[in-house]
Order: C-alpha cells, then sequence, then structure tokens
C-alpha cells in the first residue's frame, strides 16, 4: 500500500509535522520545543511505519571549508573523520562534502566541513523518533537542499546565492558549482514589505563581500547570480529594492507560482518556501545528509526488509514465468501427442481397410516374414564358382610352370588343418556334397575350390626350385583382396622331423613329388 510521506520541519521555537500526498504537502500538528512537545510528538509517532524526513532550519550552523590529499577510501574516511574531531566537540550531527579537486599537481580534495553547533537541541526529538523505531529517511538541513532548488528553478549558472524569506528569517544559502558553499539566517521583519524587499538587497550585497574577504570568491568583480525566492506579496517591493549589477545579478522567483509549477497543488499559504525546501527533501533528496547510522537504523532494515522482498517477489516472478514455459512446452507436447495419435489412428484404419481386401493365405502373417527373412538369407549366401575361377585363371598366367590338375569347388565350412606329423590326428570333417545346403543361419560359410595342381618342366633333382614355385604360387592367392589360403600340402615337407626318401632318378617320381595342393576360400557375402 502506498504510505504518505511524513516531512518534520524543525525550527527555532517548534517542529511542524507535514504530510506530502497526491501532490498537496498538509501540516498535521505542530510541536513546541518543551516537554509537553515532545511528549504530544511521541504519541503523534506511536504506530507509524511511514518515512519520515527531517528538515531543519535553525541558526546554529558552521560551515568550514579545507582540503586534504587525494587518499584512499579507507584513509579519506579517517581522515575526515579525525578533522571532523578537531573541528567540532560533538561530531553526532556532522557531515564532510567533496567539492572536488585542484587542478594543480598534487591534486588536493576540496572538502566542506558541516556542522550544527548546539546538536543537544536535536536530542528530545531524536529520542523520540528512537523510541518509537521510526524509519527516519535523513536529516537535511535547508542549506543542503538550496541546490535542489535553484536547479528547480532552471538556473543554471555556476555561482549563485539562494536568498529565501522564510517563517525563521532570511535564508542565503551561496551554491557553487551545484554544490552549497556557504549559509547564514538572519532575522527579518515579515509584516514590513518594503524593510523585507530592502534587507534582501543589501545583504546579498553585504554577503558578497564576506565571500571576497573568506576568498570563496576569487576576487571582487567576480559576478554572482542572486535568486531571490519569496511569496507573491512581496514580488513588488522586490522589484523595485533588487536592481542588477555588474556584480549581483537578481532573479526574482515567486514562491507561489513556484510551487505549482514543481506539482504541489496544495500547499499551506503562509508558508511557501518552506514548502519548496519540504517538497525538495521528499522527492529530491541529496546524497549528502546529517543522520548517522544510529538515527537510520531502522530505516535501514526497511530498506534490507524491501531489498529482500524485492528478491523473492523477482525469483517468485521468475518461477512463475519457468512454470509458464514449461506448462506451455507441456500443453504443446500434449497437443502433438494427440495429434500423431489421431494419424496413426487413422493410419492404422487405413491399414486395415488395406488389408482386408488381400487374399485369405494359409499361414499367418509372422510365418510369411520369417519365411521372407529366410528367403533373403539363402539369397544372400547364393554362390558360383565363376569368381573363383576367374582369380584362379590371373594368377595361372602367370605362372607357366604350374599345371593345375583338379578343382573341386563348393560351399560351406573349410576343413580343419591338418595335423602337424607326430600329433594326435583329427577326426575328418564331413564334407558337404557340392550343391549342398549352405550353413546354418548367423554364419555365413565360405566357397571353397579344393585345388591340386603340379610343377612342370623342373630339373630332376631341383627339389628346392620346386618347393618355391609352389610357395610363390600359393602367396599369389593370398594376395587376391578377401582370398585366403588354407590346408596348404607343400609337393616337400623338408622339416628337422622329416626325412627325404624316394627315387629321385626316374621320371614318374619327380612327377609324383612335384605336386602340391592347397584350399582356397572366400567368405560369403564378403
Amino acid at each position: 500500500m502506498l504510505r504518505k510521506k511524513r516531512l518534520l520541519y524543525l525550527t527555532a521555537n517548534r517542529l511542524t509535522a507535514c504530510s506530502l500526498s497526491r501532490k498537496k504537502l498538509a501540516v498535521d500538528a505542530e510541536f513546541d520545543r518543551d516537554d509537553q512537545g515532545v511528549a504530544a510528538f511521541s504519541a503523534y509517532l506511536a504506530g507509524s511505519r511511514n518515512l519520515y524526513y527531517l528538515v531543519v532550519d535553525v541558526v546554529e550552523e558552521d560551515y568550514h571549508q579545507d582540503t586534504i590529499p587525494s587518499l584512499g577510501r579507507k584513509d579519506r574516511r579517517q581522515v575526515l573523520a579525525r578533522k571532523l574531531a578537531q573541528r567540532y566537540r560533538d561530531t553526532t550531527l556532522a557531515l564532510s562534502l567533496s567539492l572536488g579537486f585542484d587542478k594543480g599537481e598534487r591534486r588536493n580534495e576540496k572538502v566542506l566541513y558541516a556542522s550544527f553547533s548546539n546538536t543537544q537541541q536535536f536530542q528530545p526529538w531524536l529520542t523520540a523518533l528512537a523510541q518509537n523505531e521510526v524509519r527516519l529517511a535523513g536529516i537535511y538541513s535547508t542549506a543542503l537542499l538550496a541546490p535542489a532548488l535553484i536547479k528547480g528553478a532552471g538556473l543554471k549558472v555556476p555561482r549563485c546565492l539562494l536568498v529565501s524569506v522564510q517563517q525563521t528569517g532570511l535564508r542565503q544559502s551561496y551554491v557553487e558549482d551545484g554544490k552549497i558553499r556557504f549559509s547564514r539566517i538572519g532575522r527579518l521583519n515579515l509584516e514590513d514589505t518594503a524593510a523585507v524587499a530592502a534587507t534582501c538587497a543589501a545583504e546579498s550585497a553585504r554577503l558578497q563581500q564576506y565571500l571576497v574577504t573568506m576568498r570563496v570568491l576569487p576576487t571582487a568583480n567576480t559576478p554572482i547570480d542572486v535568486m531571490v525566492l519569496a511569496p507573491g506579496q512581496y514580488h513588488a517591493a522586490l522589484t523595485e529594492a533588487c536592481r542588477s549589477s555588474e556584480v549581483l545579478r537578481f532573479h526574482l522567483i515567486n514562491a507561489d507560482t513556484q510551487c505549482r509549477a514543481t506539482g504541489l497543488s496544495g500547499f499551506p499559504p503562509e508558508m511557501p518556501c518552506d514548502a519548496l525546501f519540504l517538497h525538495a527533501a521528499a522527492t529530491a533528496a541529496p546524497a549528502d545528509q546529517f543522520a548517522q547510522d544510529q538515527h537510520r537504523h531502522h530505516y535501514q532494515l526497511w530498506q534490507i526488509s524491501n531489498g529482500l522482498y524485492a528478491a523473492g517477489m523477482a525469483m517468485l516472478a521468475a518461477g512463475l514465468l519457468y512454470a509458464g514455459a514449461e506448462f506451455l512446452t507441456a500443453y504443446n507436447l500434449r497437443q502433438k501427442i494427440q495429434s500423431d495419435q489421431t494419424q496413426f489412428d487413422a493410419l492404422s484404419a487405413e491399414y486395415a481397410r488395406v488389408t482386408n481386401t488381400f487374399p485369405k493365405t494359409p499361414t499367418s502373417t509372422e510365418n510369411l516374414k520369417a519365411t521372407i527373412k529366410q528367403y533373403q538369407m539363402l539369397q544372400a549366401q547364393t554362390a558360383t564358382p565363376a569368381y573363383l575361377l576367374v582369380e584362379i585363371s590371373k594368377i595361372l598366367a602367370e605362372f607357366p610352370q604350374v599345371e593345375i590338375e583338379r578343382i573341386e569347388w563348393r560351399v560351406g565350412k573349410p576343413a580343419p588343418e591338418a595335423a602337424s606329423k607326430g600329433s594326435a590326428p583329427k577326426p575328418p570333417a564331413p564334407v558337404p556334397a557340392a550343391g549342398a545346403a549352405p550353413p546354418a543361419a548367423g554364419d555365413p560359410g565360405y566357397q571353397l575350390a579344393n585345388i591340386s595342381a603340379r610343377v612342370v618342366g623342373a630339373r630332376r633333382s631341383d627339389v628346392r626350385s620346386i618347393t618355391d614355385m609352389a610357395s610363390q604360387f600359393a602367396a599369389a592367392m593370398k594376395k587376391v583382396p578377401r582370398m585366403e589360403v588354407m590346408n596348404l600340402r607343400m609337393p616337400f615337407d623338408v622339416t628337422a622331423e622329416d626325412t627325404l626318401s624316394g627315387s629321385i632318378g626316374s621320371e614318374r617320381a619327380i612327377a609324383d613329388d612335384a605336386r602340391f595342393s592347397f584350399t582356397l576360400g572366400r567368405k560369403l557375402g564378403g
């Protein structure tokens, strides 16, 4: 729920409580500076959960300009705290304002120290605020709010003196480059219009000379723009009294008109200038203010709770967005599933309609599928000896001394390798006849060619030449892609255990010994 902003206006005589709501500034209550007034103020604050801004307009204030070297954040904070402690006996309501850096080589920082010389006058009110756990946003002097009023009036000048006619008197605030440099308040008889106008002109000239003396202004001829803020009843007298010169350039601002220009549709008619300061505190409060952490404790807790609440709301919003996206995704998937299911049902019905027109088969669909699969496997394993014979012919053309005597072609598994001499003989594997059924499913089997050949034209006693020729022929067969040579039997077995025997003088013996055999295999489907 949007709550009203509460503005506390503390002057030398009383504390005025105002509320700002819907562009209207209204006075809620006034409290005198005595025990009864403080008690009434505490009762006024009881149970309130609004934000409070305390604006102070009193005489007891001090401004002092100094320079410090350019330092890091931690060292700068320590130096400023020590400087404030040296200058002011009580620093509970003191602050330091940075005015920028010098343009020289050392780049010293210009600092303005500000404090209230009599902080005891604030303690009863601050105690009441603390006891009622009020959310105090800050404590602002009218001098700190002067730059906001000058900016709101549309004056864009480097040096400006704001002269405002308020209930407490004549407030003069010197602002340079958008930052307060000096401020003071003087007594004023608000009943005498001519005296008010003359005082504004005279005090402006006097303050200009004072600023030159204090070396705030570089020279005595430095021009200053003077913004005179006063209620409309003083406008005619101010026009006659405040004449611009080479040093002072006056700008007369009607406070009543300015209030409406800033958006205040309603304000107390007896305090238009004060209303502008209060409105600036609520809408354009500067970052620098006099309240310390102990004064703003409950306000800081409120900021933390608001931050946690905002983070929680952000997480909730993110969760809702994610949940919404997931819900939309699930909805789209559900719609797609329903669409696919409808399409599947339609296709199934069309398939059933078409299959019903087929002639009746003597067996089931599963048996037909199995039969087709077996047929495709048999077709893949069907082979002819053409490929093997072509490859054998190609190799045979390279070896004119080799003569083929016999080729037996079949499909099946190769016979096991013959056992070496001295080992137990292996039982012979059954050799299927040509044209027999192919191997069982899962084993593709081989095309096998049992080849018997002999080496012709060899010399009668050249055993090694016969053996080399047979080996070279078998090796050439191995080089054919996807071809395997198995069960190779050489013309002569020449090993450590074997004995070369026989009649080598006979032509018949030479022809018999030059024979060799092997099995040439090619895996089906390869």
